[in-house]
């Protein structure tokens, strides 16, 4: 296994189902069922964005998962200090290679990113009905530090 850096957004949008799947089971009623075409739409004018980066995990030609991350630099504002962070928006692996290890593979690659830029914070979200992110990121160390609640009208 290996992991490649890439600019493809079909191969991302292929890779996608899976997550976008999961969050419509979870939120039908937020998320859309996963449309191929929609979603290739919607990657073509994200992946060649200049601070966002995609990396796929590749095994035999294979593609097994992804992980699309952000950096992202925030100036000083009245109320904040300047930050500068990694975002990290989706990593999914394909069902029939979970707990092979993909997962820690993608993540290091936001590590690398990481250490080589200086950066010492990564952050993301996960929906409350994912038990199984949260359980993972959890155990790599994430700690909760924002809530957001909604009220439904």
């Amino acid at each position: 296994m290996h992991l490649i850096r890439t600019n493809n957004p079909k191969k991302i949008a292929l890779l996608n189902e899976p997550v976008q799947n999961l969050h419509h089971s979870l939120y039908p009623e937020r998320f859309k069922a996963y449309e191929f075409q929609g979603v290739l739409s919607y990657f073509e004018k994200v992946i060649n964005e200049e601070n966002h980066h995609f990396i796929v995990c590749v095994n035999n030609e294979m593609n097994l998962g992804y992980i699309w991350f952000e950096e992202i630099l925030r100036s000083e504002t009245a109320f904040s200090n300047p930050s500068h962070y990694l975002y990290v928006h989706q990593i999914s692996v394909n069902e029939e290679y979970r707990g092979m290890g993909i997962g820690k593979l993608l993540f290091s690659s936001i590590l690398e990113l990481a250490e080589e830029k200086s950066i010492n914070r990564i952050g993301l979200d996960y929906w409350v009905k994912n038990d199984s992110a949260k359980m993972i990121y959890e155990k790599m160390g994430f700690k909760l530090e924002k809530e957001i609640t909604y009220l439904n009208l």
